[in-house]
């Protein structure tokens, strides 16, 4: 008798998007303390968590090589990334709390870095795609010299529309990552790269760059100290979910991410802003 064997487990683009999306809000759950101070529970969430970011990197990375238009998906990326930043800023105004991260900037620099590199290769035009690259890095020189002559008005209008790709959350390690993954194209050694960035993220301690960190490198300007603080190693345990991807783009949610990712954020904000008050 001839049997049909079950196939095996296989993840399309809209399965790891569900998967990041829910890792990502139970990470923020924990990180909010929503429902309760525990922190074990908490520390526990938070864990869970540490998958969404390298997944939804992934992503990022997926939708630059299937997108019919580069210019227009990191236009997307860009514009989300301003707008999230803007309602950010003016919650936390009225709130006086600064507890707010936006992932879109590192993001667009993905992106951004990945299509400048692309065209020269492809096209051997030298010049317009290298000030893309390099221009970015030139804020991060000003937001140093504005904020450390007291301009610190000044740098925060240039950094809602030219933030500074040394200061993206999650650093510029994973936008140098998410380079190096579109341009391998192996899932097996992206992976291993992804396996190496946490390593080191477990072995080295934050406070290391603080130690060593000079004058042009200050922990305020150069945020790849927050990689290696609290669980962020655990980014390891997105490996596998990228490992079952089968290249398959599934359902579509091209906008959904945009609206998502800032509600969630500011509805687990403001029950425990209210419930603070009670």
């Amino acid at each position: 008798m001839e049997t049909t064997a079950k196939p095996a487990l296989r993840l399309n683009a809209f399965h790891l998007k569900v998967i990041a999306l829910v890792t990502m809000t139970l990470d923020h759950i924990g990180s909010y303390q929503t429902f309760t101070i525990n922190r074990t529970f908490n520390d526990a969430l938070r864990i869970i968590g540490r998958i969404a970011a390298p997944l939804f990197l992934f992503m990022v990375v997926e939708g630059l090589r299937h997108t019919r238009s580069k210019p227009k998906y990191i236009l997307r990326l860009y514009t989300a990334g301003v707008i999230i930043e803007s309602v950010n800023r003016v919650i936390s105004r009225l709130t006086g709390t600064f507890e707010f991260g936006n992932t879109l900037p590192m993001f667009f620099y993905t992106a951004l870095f990945v299509f400048c590199i692309e065209t020269i290769i492809n096209t051997k035009k030298v010049f317009l795609p290298t000030c893309g690259i390099l221009i970015p890095f030139l804020s991060y020189f000003l937001n140093i010299i504005l904020m450390e002559q007291g301009f610190r008005t000044a740098w925060s209008v240039i950094s809602l529309f030219l933030p500074s790709p040394m200061n993206v959350d999650y650093s510029i390690l994973f936008v140098l990552m998410g380079v190096a993954w579109y341009f391998i194209n192996s899932k097996a050694i992206n992976c291993m790269i992804l396996a190496g960035l946490s390593a080191v993220c477990f072995a080295v301690p934050a406070s290391w760059f603080f130690t060593f960190s000079s004058v042009w490198l200050k922990p305020v300007f150069f945020n790849v100290f927050g990689l290696f603080v609290d669980t962020q190693w655990c980014m390891f345990l997105a490996i596998p979910f990228i490992l079952l991807y089968n290249g398959e783009k599934g359902r579509s949610m091209k906008y959904f991410f945009y609206i998502y990712y800032p509600v969630h954020v500011y509805v687990l904000f403001f029950i425990r802003y209210i419930r603070n008050f009670f």
